[in-house]
């Protein structure tokens, strides 16, 4: 008797970080998925200078901009301006997301220094050396500057990582990519966390013009994935980070998991679909193979967060979708596993455009996000679908309204998509979270509690405060016991430091509303004033002033076990200013240009 075929290692998403058009963090990101907004706007020709479109009669430049995507905080990673100047902006971004990617794990950055943690970057493109190409100006500094592989080294050497550290180009497939080599290796064990990342930043007119005269860019603007208005992609800026670890370690270690990868499968066309396209039955393949090395059906996968560009690629993608199911159900008109019984389409470029080599991992935090909300958000500006697309009497729908989607019985499961210009695929299947066992309830301490908040400066503690000011303010604010382990144990110690002394929410608020303000308050202890830490427990007091006179502590023994979760709050604000290897760097965005917000 054959044995049973071993089911591979579950993965935990553990942080998550990401920046887009419109949309500084995950959350901020889901309103705008949820509102159906569309970023799409126009682009100032300083931004992406000398596009020629050529023989293509295009309309001005269209996309999905960031709003600036010269500043960066070089000084809080220790960095000159000069440096700073010279880096590739996708490196400055990448170093910011991975350190919101850690504060939403809870990870303090210094308890990993000089660990095997492995990084994978998407390798960008070279705008911004195109850039200086152009402009006929070069530095030392632009060494590692602008050569792609420090996308990935950059991270590692600043972080004092040690595990794996490269970059992998598979064109638009890239963000979807990384996903393997760090499943892979965290399941042989070759590490036990991964950072996995991808940004994109357009700032030459180089490749803005090979593509529209290639036919790959939208010339009106108006592209919507799917639909008739389909032709050819918009692009779009921004980057996500994740934090990988195996399932098992991380329920061991208490950290927060917001969603599994059950399966990663790569692949290519071959020479099916051309130098350029997508073939639809290397997809068909591609599919099942991930569901079957999962161990899972393909018919248990109730969405699919599609490549969905707005190209030609888009009928291939939906029949390769159509016949993977159809192989796996009894007839056609069996049901998937998405509400109502159909497995739904949608795709995420139709509200903040291609990111190319981002593209695929901002698909996975759509997905994570919609396991989160249980809400299925429409693909924004879908008012007249491809009639072409050949569902025919299969259970498969394209997302054209907002679908609930709650947690059930059954595991919910989302297949992200992605291929690569080159014929590059990448296929992620990614499922809810275990549920917490009920009846486990986190160890609490005495109030009031020691709540310890520090920024590089007065101005970045203030807008720090500022900040959990409007967690606390949410619908569901954290309770007192898990903000305070998080602000103990899961942030950096930097130089500006307060201690918050609380009893409730209600005080801890007024003494962050008081450091929004710069303002004395007397729950707000500095180490001028550590008399104030009185009311608390004479032990923690002793812990808070020895943290507020720099010294290394362990806030972690005022805890007994099972520890309490670490609720998901805002991440560090970066006091961004501009750096561009000349003066002529491009300008924020003015109201002028801003992205015009179309709801369906």
């Amino acid at each position: 008797m054959n044995p049973e075929p071993q089911v591979p290692e579950p993965i935990a998403v553990i942080g998550m970080s990401c920046r887009t058009a419109g949309a500084d963090d995950a959350e901020a990101l889901w309103q705008l998925l949820r509102g159906e907004r569309r970023l799409i706007g126009p682009v100032p020709e300083q931004r992406v200078p000398a596009v020629d479109a050529g023989p293509v009669e295009a309309q001005p430049l269209q996309a999905a901009l960031l709003d600036d995507a010269t500043g960066f905080d070089a000084a809080f990673f220790g960095i000159s301006r000069r440096m700073a100047a010279w880096m590739d902006p996708h490196q400055r971004m990448l170093l910011e997301l991975t350190w919101h990617a850690l504060e939403n794990a809870a990870i303090a950055p210094e308890r990993l220094r000089g660990s095997p943690v492995a990084v994978f970057a998407a390798a960008p493109m070279a705008d911004y050396r195109e850039r200086m190409i152009q402009a006929d100006v070069v530095d030392s500094a632009a060494f590692p500057g602008t050569l792609i592989t420090f996308t990935a080294n950059q991270i590692s050497y600043q972080f004092d990582w040690t595990g794996p550290s490269y970059a992998i180009d598979s064109a638009c497939s890239s963000g979807l990519s990384v996903l393997a080599p760090a499943v892979q290796g965290l399941r042989g064990g070759e590490f036990s966390l991964a950072a996995v990342m991808a940004a994109n930043i357009t700032c030459n007119g180089f490749y803005t013009s090979s593509a529209y005269q290639a036919g790959a860019l939208s010339p009106t603007g108006e592209s919507v994935p799917f639909s008739t208005r389909r032709d050819g992609y918009n692009r779009g800026e921004g980057g996500a980070c994740l934090l990988l670890k195996r399932l098992a370690d991380a329920e061991r270690d208490g950290d927060p998991v917001h969603a599994v990868i059950r399966g990663i499968g790569v692949a290519h066309n071959g020479r099916a679909g051309g130098l350029t396209g997508s073939d639809a039955p290397a997809q068909t393949q591609l599919f099942l193979r991930t569901a079957r090395t999962a161990g899972i059906p393909l018919s248990s996968v109730g969405y699919i967060e599609a490549h969905g560009t707005g190209t030609g690629g888009d009928l291939a993608e939906a029949t390769a979708v159509t016949d993977a199911l159809r192989t796996t159900l009894a007839t056609p008109r069996t049901q998937a596993a998405g509400p109502d019984g159909k497995m739904w389409i949608g795709s995420i470029k139709s509200n903040i455009g291609h990111l190319e080599a981002a593209a695929g991992l901002l698909g996975v935090v759509k997905a994570v996000l919609i396991l989160r909300h249980g809400l299925i958000p429409p693909i924004a500006g879908l008012n007249r679908p491809d009639p072409d697309l050949p569902f025919g009497d299969m259970p498969v729908a394209l997302a054209d309204h907002p679908v609930t989607w709650p947690r059930g019985a059954a595991v919910r499961r989302i297949g992200v998509n992605s291929f690569g210009v080159g014929g590059a695929l990448a296929h992620a299947v990614i499922e809810d979270a275990p549920e917490v066992t009920p009846g486990t309830t986190a160890a609490t301490c005495s109030a009031p509690m020691a709540v310890p908040l520090s920024a590089m400066n007065r101005a970045g503690l203030s807008a720090l405060a500022t900040r959990l000011l409007r967690t606390l303010g949410g619908p569901q604010p954290p309770d007192l016991n898990s903000l305070a382990w998080t602000a103990q144990t899961g942030r950096a110690t930097l130089r500006e430091r307060r201690v918050l002394v609380a009893a409730d929410l209600a005080e801890l608020t007024g003494a962050l509303a008081a450091v929004a303000a710069e303002q004395a308050h007397e729950h707000v202890v500095d180490a001028d004033h550590k008399g104030a830490l009185g009311p608390l427990p004479a032990d923690m007091a002793h812990t808070a002033g020895d943290w507020l006179d720099g010294l290394s502590v362990d806030w972690a023994k005022h805890w007994p076990d099972p520890q309490p979760s670490c609720p998901d709050l805002p991440g560090y604000p970066f006091q961004r200013r501009a750096h561009w290897f000349d003066a002529n760097g491009p300008a924020p965005r003015t109201p002028t240009t801003a992205p015009h917000a179309v709801t369906h």
